[in-house]
């Protein structure tokens, strides 16, 4: 007899501990239902993902109003962010007002920091920090020139000669918003809003759904 035959062991496959019987087929039903089960699971673990990081890391802010067109329009939706978050010059923020004027959050532009001085030129429809002219490439004005508002506040406007200027220093712990449509926003130019206070932040504007668009 050939060696090699004596040294080959035949194995048997084990299908089942019931004495081989093969394991019954699940039903349709049965594979229907599993598969919404785990469906429904994945939507409800997604939905609970979604509401964590929009509770504490993001929030949806609706435009409400015209005070920031063009940049920003009426109705559309923007995302915003105050993870580890420090107000910057010429971010897009959304804060709220514990006053009688406003009840629901605000969007403007950052203009100056605590501890800098905003000069605005009415006459020559320039804006000064510290000295600096600031970009006013994203301005808007209906009518090409700085109106004086009747709400502005009269204790920091001045005339010097033939121009009118707004000139105040933003304590400490403020920051000095405006509207980009500068002659229809209410603002820290007015007494109704006035210097606004960095605790009052709820975030930077990070973009906008539709038409997407990011802010840096």
């Amino acid at each position: 007899m050939d060696n090699n035959q004596d040294n080959i062991v035949e194995v048997e496959s084990v299908e089942s501990f019931d004495g081989g019987a093969p394991a019954p087929e699940k039903s349709l039903g049965f594979r229907i239902l599993a598969f919404l089960f785990d469906y429904l699971e994945l939507f409800a673990v997604s939905v609970i993902t979604v509401l964590i990081i929009f509770t504490f890391c993001f929030r949806l802010c609706r435009v409400d109003g015209n005070s920031m067109n063009n940049t920003l329009l009426n109705g559309e939706l923007l995302v915003t962010s105050d993870l580890f978050y420090e107000p910057e010059q010429n971010d897009i923020i959304v804060f709220h007002l514990s006053n009688n004027f406003y009840k629901e959050p605000i969007v403007k532009r950052v203009i100056a920091l605590e501890g800098q001085t905003v000069e605005i030129n009415f006459t020559k429809g320039e804006v000064k920090v510290n000295g600096a002219l600031m970009d006013d490439s994203f301005v808007y004005l209906d009518d090409g020139g700085y109106d004086v508002r009747y709400d502005f506040n009269q204790n920091f406007i001045s005339t010097v000669g033939d121009e009118v200027i707004f000139r105040a220093t933003v304590p400490e712990g403020k920051i000095f918003v405006m509207g980009d449509n500068r002659n229809g926003s209410s603002d820290s130019r007015s007494s109704r809003i006035g210097f606004v206070d960095k605790d009052c932040v709820i975030g930077k504007a990070l973009f906008r759904i539709s038409p997407f668009t990011t802010f840096d």
